[in-house]
């Protein structure tokens, strides 16, 4: 369509079409993957988040592997039974939290609706990628582009040009929508996108005062407070 400002949108996973996983609920997710694995759930905890770049760019392996390294590297060489244990828990808590946000659907076939394609760009570690087709909006994408798969995290420009070179646009004509976790729109921005920063109100007080979270707490461009205004800006 001539009148379209963008040829296709790229999205961000968590904090944008799903709802932001908190420092709570993450926690407790550790300290039952850790229980269930026999290892010293602190230490565990303090390995994983030591680890967080190697294992959501891939370096660490898939399920199976991230789960025996980050145990043995506690302290804790776990058993193949508690280890196959901790991956389906693992899994089953992380199956939870990729709920799309109510109005993800409805926003997604608005903007494909205009003719323009829509992207995936997530940092994730290797749970995510078998899950994404139970989310109940794969069939709306173009293309994805996990960073666990391609061995770089946002923001490297690597994993930008493997989302717009895929989708066959120029990055020129292309929005991308985040959080603004992992300097995510900085990333994008410079790598030639134009990039919005999603605050949905209400859930600032999840990861907003933290280092991870510094383009939400400082981003200067466009700003939405939910998936469903960006339809008036495609």
């Amino acid at each position: 369509m001539t009148d379209m400002r963008y040829d296709a949108v790229i999205f961000d996973l968590f904090g944008t079409l799903i709802e932001t996983v908190t420092p709570d609920h993450y926690d407790v997710m550790l300290g039952e993957v850790a229980d269930t694995l026999g290892a010293d759930a602190d230490a565990f905890a303090t390995e994983w988040r030591a680890t967080v770049n190697e294992r959501e760019s891939g370096l660490q392996g898939g399920i199976d592997q991230i789960l025996s390294r980050t145990s043995t590297a506690a302290g804790h060489t776990p058993s193949a039974v508690a280890a196959a244990a901790a991956k389906r828990r693992w899994l089953a808590i992380a199956a939870g939290w990729l709920t799309p946000r109510d109005d993800a659907r409805a926003t997604l076939e608005a903007i494909r609706a205009t003719g323009a394609k829509v992207g995936l760009l997530s940092n994730c570690s290797a749970e995510v990628p078998p899950l994404w087709p139970t989310v109940g909006l794969a069939d709306l994408f173009d293309h994805l582009v996990f960073s666990c798969d391609v061995g770089a995290m946002k923001p490297h420009p690597s994993v930008y040009e493997a989302a717009y070179t895929n989708l066959g646009v120029d990055p020129a004509r292309c929005m991308f929508v985040g959080d603004g976790g992992a300097r995510e729109l900085t990333g994008a921005s410079a790598v030639g996108m134009e990039a919005v920063l999603i605050r949905v109100p209400g859930e600032e007080h999840t990861w907003f005062d933290s280092f991870y979270r510094k383009d939400a707490l400082e981003w200067p461009g466009t700003v939405v407070g939910s998936l469903s205004e960006l339809i008036a800006l495609i």
